[in-house]
């Protein structure tokens, strides 16, 4: 585990809402985990302790898939699919692209990479190269 309940509200959050609920916080966790293993090449597994960069990291993958998750789960409910959305209200109708949002598969990893890139670039944790 990278970052538990604990240090997701009083170190990532710093006393905000929690977004993720404390019942779904561990399954969350570890998804972002395997998120960051995949761009870290598994280096924080063996580490010791994880570094606050990587905690800080672990909460905000773990809401945005959570937040994915969540819409897209309202999204199937309403009964929009796709990339595009239409809606139509009192006779003025419209589509909404929603092809960068986090509500499709590509919007949510683009946004997962962005988040891994923000907190860890400076770690040396994503170097490719040799040691």
């Amino acid at each position: 585990m990278y970052a538990d309940y604990e240090f997701y509200t009083s170190g990532y959050l710093l006393g905000k809402s929690p977004v993720v609920p404390e019942e779904s916080f561990l399954y969350w966790e570890r998804e972002a985990r395997v998120q960051i293993d995949l761009y870290t090449f598994g280096r924080v597994k063996v580490m010791p302790e994880p570094p606050e960069e990587v905690k800080l990291c672990t909460c905000a993958v773990a809401e945005v898939l959570y937040k994915a998750d969540k819409a897209k789960a309202e999204q199937q409910e309403s009964g929009l699919a796709g990339p595009l959305a239409s809606w139509s209200n009192d006779g003025q109708s419209g589509t909404v692209d929603l092809s960068n949002s986090t509500l499709t598969e590509t919007g949510k990893m683009k946004e997962v990479r962005r988040l891994i890139a923000q907190y860890l670039c400076n770690t040396g944790l994503m170097y490719r190269g040799l040691k």
